[in-house]
């Protein structure tokens, strides 16, 4: 082979591949994207563990759920639930949520449940009301889904059928 021919050799060659300059620019910015990832993951598993104050979380149950379309259960209320707390922590006074959602409708709802004094392990508390919140009464047969979420963050969801 000549010299021209090896120039031109030489020349193709070279121009067939990357420049080193976008080479490292690649590299540079999959290692980027690599550490996005990871940050990611971390922060998720950081968030989900440090979500509660540094105390322990209540572990709960519910006993019973009463749900009425009218004022049935217990005679007088629209709804009625007894939570048990079934792990090894005290639940503080305090005032825990109470999510409602009527399945069958769709609709949905939220109210407050104050918790007067404070519930040892193995002890109840009851939620109960003459009155649903405001847009969330079931009709009778209706499946009502509830989550009782305490102070401390422990949490417990069951449905019901709607009585008349």
């Amino acid at each position: 082979m000549n010299q021209k021919g090896l120039v031109a050799k030489l020349e193709r060659e070279r121009k067939s591949g990357i420049s080193p300059i976008i080479a490292t620019l690649l590299l540079i910015l999959i290692a980027i994207a690599a550490g996005v990832v990871v940050y990611a993951y971390v922060i998720g598993f950081v968030g989900n563990t440090t979500s509660n104050t540094g105390g322990a979380q209540s572990v709960i149950s519910i006993d019973n759920f009463c749900a009425s379309a009218s004022t049935k259960c217990s005679s007088t209320l629209a709804y009625n639930i007894v939570v048990r707390n079934v792990g090894t922590t005290t639940i503080a006074i305090g005032t825990a949520q109470v999510y409602f959602s009527d399945i069958t409708s769709g609709t949905s709802g939220t109210t407050t449940c104050p918790i007067g004094s404070a519930v040892a392990p193995g002890s109840t508390y009851t939620c109960s009301n003459t009155a649903w919140p405001s847009g969330t009464a079931p009709s009778a047969g209706d499946t009502v889904s509830v989550k009782i979420v305490n102070p401390d963050g422990g949490t417990v969801s069951q449905s019901a059928k709607a009585i008349s």
